[in-house]
């Protein structure tokens, strides 16, 4: 074993001397992410302000003025403008108007006869000022009716409690933390396996059919030490990369999430919440689980890149696998997942499962170390299969 440390320890000296890799690797996405993160607040912040901050235009058809005195008499919700000329579904496109209303032309005759009146809404579900005006008017429309039904009990000498037969009263059991937990845990998996692969293939290209390429492959095999020590070293440089990458990225995620929460005007619930997640537990679990699934994927690389012929090579075989692990990562975020009673004994996503219920307080001890033994049998596999191929002469030097 002191043979692949020696490799380990020499493989970091070279990856000492590339700072540019270094940064890019290390530094970057401690400064990338909160750049991210602080632009997408800001604008998001502005842009909710701007809308919530200025009335919702409103092209009213009211022949018989029903809706017409509500909505003008909320002037900081609601502006009352002419009908646009041309289609009305492209003026909402174009957003000309948020909201386009047609009441009954005999509304008022309606109401006076206790009747109910139709009114047609047309709003763009794809424009989030148009869907805010939507929401306005169901409020105002829900006050309007208040009134007119308690005229009418008034009428007829009712109880205006009669308009309200139940209160309802809901309280919410699982609460911010919650929230947050399976918010998280929906995308925490996917970004983990991405990063850790990424992270792994680049550095593991340069050990391996880089290695080649600088023609020092043939200086490291002809040291007295035994080539299965050199594979296993360059096995745990491609390992600890791929764990150091994943880290180190979503340590920066993590600050900066956690930053833009305590700062942000929202419910005090939501720092706690935050706080709730990131316990020692469900960290420890978490990295406990990923350590197997990326002894996996260095083995995947270090196959890959030892049999390639150069760095060309080795990227084309190696970058597909991004691909797949992107389609296990949006398949572990499809809705409803976690009720599909096979997927805890499918290796890799029942990874992604584990990880997701860890984070929303619904951890299963027996899928978790379904996954967790899955997972440890594959990596074991892999490693004694990766260690047997790259013994042979024909993989070592592939020309």
């Amino acid at each position: 074993m002191n043979g692949a440390l020696l490799i380990l320890k020499k493989e970091y000296l070279e990856l000492s001397k590339d700072r540019r890799t270094l940064f890019f690797t290390f530094v970057m996405p401690l400064i990338l992410y909160p750049v991210i993160f602080f632009m997408m607040s800001r604008l998001g912040s502005q842009d909710a302000a701007a809308r919530s901050g200025r009335p919702s235009r409103v092209c009213l058809t009211d022949p018989s003025q029903v809706l017409g005195q509500p909505l003008r008499a909320e002037p900081k919700l609601f502006q009352v403008v002419p009908r646009p000329p041309g289609d009305l579904r492209q003026a909402l496109r174009d957003q000309k108007v948020e909201l386009s209303l047609e009441v009954d032309p005999d509304g008022a005759a309606k109401l006076a006869r206790s009747e109910t009146l139709a009114v047609k809404v047309l709003y763009d579900d794809s424009d989030e000022s148009s869907k805010l005006a939507l929401d306005r008017f169901k409020g105002l429309l829900g006050r309007q009716e208040t009134v007119w039904v308690q005229a009418r009990l008034g009428r007829l000498g009712a109880s205006p409690q009669l308009a309200v037969p139940v209160k309802l009263e809901t309280v919410e059991a699982g609460g911010m933390s919650l929230f947050l937990g399976k918010l998280i845990g929906s995308f925490l998996p996917y970004l983990l396996m991405i990063m850790m692969y990424a992270g792994a293939m680049q550095h593991g290209i340069y050990a391996t059919a880089g290695e080649k390429e600088r023609g020092t492959l043939l200086s490291l095999l002809s040291t007295r030490l035994p080539r299965t020590q050199i594979i296993i070293g360059k096995l745990l440089y491609i390992f600890s990369i791929g764990i150091l990458s994943a880290l180190v990225n979503l340590l920066s995620m993590a600050l900066s999430v956690g930053r833009l929460v305590a700062t942000a005007d929202a419910h005090p619930a939501a720092v706690t919440g935050v706080a709730a997640l990131a316990t020692p537990s469900a960290l420890g679990l978490t990295f406990l689980l990923m350590v197997p699934l990326g002894l996996f994927f260095a083995n995947f690389i270090l196959l890959g890149g030892i049999q390639a012929r150069n760095t060309l090579e080795a990227s084309t075989a190696l970058t597909p696998g991004i691909f797949v692990v992107v389609f296990l990562g949006v398949f572990s975020m499809a809705p409803g997942i976690e009720k599909l009673a096979w997927l805890p004994y499918v290796p890799v996503l029942n990874v992604s499962l584990a990880i997701r219920k860890l984070f929303s307080q619904q951890a299963n001890g027996f899928e978790y170390l379904v996954a967790l033994a899955m997972t440890l049998v594959l990596a074991g596999l892999m490693t004694w299969i990766s260690t047997r191929m790259l013994n042979r002469e024909s993989a070592l030097f592939r020309v």
